[in-house]
């Protein structure tokens, strides 16, 4: 980043790139920790595939997401500060800007699911794979912690805004592929296990000296999962633990620490064709993130931020519209977001339109 006059004075492109810095975790829908905020599982996605009979054939799946935040909480839960140190117009450093981010993500996750006859391990096989279109967007503001009196204060703040204008903005594009094994178990009194290994793979759009990108980064995620569901009498119950294991992003040096997300789903019929219930998830980071700079060149060699671990819980209403028994499920929810730490709070609306298309 070049130098930038802010009236007479001069600020220096290291203060401006330790600012950067400590922003480059605070991206669009999930801040603070993983690279660019971002987890490729979106959490309180499990719904109607969790709390519906899968039985051989074909499904095709359509999540639609808004999602929205004005929150972004740092490690303590309170709203998430930058740390900036070395600048000559900030005497007596080092200070703090509090860090505001207004996020919107819009999101079509189409998925398609097959499962056989075949049996393996005494369940059926199958498989599943996600193309996502998604558009995201973020407009990052950061107030001044210097304090009073001070000469510079303005001519810092605008420095400070310039910054916050470079990571503002809004992309669309295809995100990142994914592809999973299915093997699915029947069990006694209208139970099942569902089991899938998925593979993330980064065909999204990406650049690394972007902040907003549809895709997440050049490195690949592989993501076990492990579902329980009980399809009873007027009551239905699932629940998904989720882990997901990242690889080294090849083109900033960056690793997501793994994490663990749990989604559930209560619905209970109160009609024939109507259903109504509760939908909640938590997501955990088990492990820190890290950065190796090692081989890295340019504006890409520089420290992003290390040791930060996202958590974050939800939880709201679903309803669900059953077509002639099961011929299609029309599901909407609204997911409020709270308890968190290390990235953004807000709130999600889901429409997803499910339908099996036989054998």
């Amino acid at each position: 980043m070049t130098s930038t006059r802010v009236g007479s004075a001069r600020t220096h492109s290291s203060t401006l790139r330790l600012a950067a810095c400590a922003l480059a975790a605070l991206a669009c829908a999930s801040a603070g920790a993983a690279e660019n905020g971002g987890q490729r599982y979106s959490a309180g996605i499990g719904g109607s595939d969790m709390t519906a009979p899968l039985m051989p054939g074909w499904y095709f799946q359509a999540p639609v997401v808004a999602y929205h935040a004005k929150k972004i909480k740092g490690d303590n839960g309170k709203q998430a500060t930058a740390h900036i140190t070395n600048s000559e117009l900030l005497p007596g450093g080092p200070y703090r800007a509090k860090v505001g981010l207004e996020a919107d993500v819009r999101a079509v996750q189409p998925r398609l699911t097959y499962l056989d006859n075949t049996r393996l391990f005494g369940g059926n096989i199958g498989f599943t794979m996600m193309l996502p279109l998604v558009q995201r967007k973020g407009n990052f503001t950061l107030t001044s912690g210097v304090p009073e009196p001070l000469n510079s204060i303005f001519q810092v703040q605008a420095g400070l805004n310039e910054v916050a204008d470079g990571l503002s903005g809004r992309v669309t594009g295809i995100g990142d592929l994914e592809i999973g094994g299915i093997i699915h178990w029947e069990l006694a009194d209208n139970q099942a296990m569902t089991l899938v290994n998925t593979f993330v793979i980064p065909t999204g759009d990406y650049k690394a000296e972007r902040r907003l990108n549809p895709g997440f980064g050049n490195f690949y995620t592989f993501r076990p999962s492990l579902q329980y569901s009980y399809i009873g009498e007027g009551w239905d119950f699932g629940v998904r633990t989720v882990l997901s294991f990242n690889t080294r992003n090849k083109d900033t040096g960056y690793r997501s620490g793994n994490v663990a997300n749990v989604d559930f789903q209560l619905m209970k019929f109160v009609t024939d064709d109507i259903r109504v219930g509760l939908q909640g998830f938590a997501v955990k980071q088990f492990q820190s993130d890290s950065q190796d700079l090692s081989g890295l060149s340019g504006d890409l060699q520089k420290e992003i931020i290390n040791g930060n671990r996202m958590r974050g819980y939800g939880l709201g209403p679903a309803v669900g519209w059953l077509k002639d028994g099961g011929d299609m499920m029309v599901e909407g929810k609204f997911i409020k977001e709270f308890g968190a730490r290390n990235r953004t709070e807000g709130q999600a609306f889901w429409l997803t339109v499910s339908k099996p298309l036989g054998l």
